[in-house]
């Protein structure tokens, strides 16, 4: 029985020993050490700051519309479904988020949104 668990320690501490001494680039699956793990969602590979987004965004909607509509850091399919007059409104642009229910519907500024075909 003895002979069957000293391999095993020995097997143990040596592990331990070299993950401790390599750098923790190079051991990023032992003990826990390393970069931490990298989001593999699409909409976290790059945010636009508001400034990039304004100079990219349209200037202006009309209703019918078909556009990305930029909504919690994603582009998502939509349908300007109403555009107010008055000049003093932030948002004046109402989509529709093609495939959702009509509750989801959101008023954003038009720098908020893209052409369709201009997919990021």
């Amino acid at each position: 029985m003895l002979r069957a668990i000293v391999p095993v320690v020995a097997v143990l501490c040596a592990t331990s020993a070299a993950a401790q001494s390599l750098a923790p680039m190079q051991a990023p699956g032992l003990l826990g050490i390393g970069p931490p793990p990298v989001s593999s969602s699409p909409g976290d590979a790059s945010r636009e700051t508001e400034e990039q987004m304004k100079a990219k965004g349209l200037k202006a909607c009309k209703v019918g519309d078909r556009v990305l509509a930029e909504y919690e850091n994603r582009w998502i399919s939509a349908q300007v479904i109403e555009v107010s007059e008055d000049q003093t409104v932030v948002t004046p642009c109402r989509v529709h988020f093609i495939g959702r229910p009509p509750s989801g519907d959101v008023s954003v500024p038009p720098w908020r949104l893209r052409a369709e075909d201009a997919r990021p």
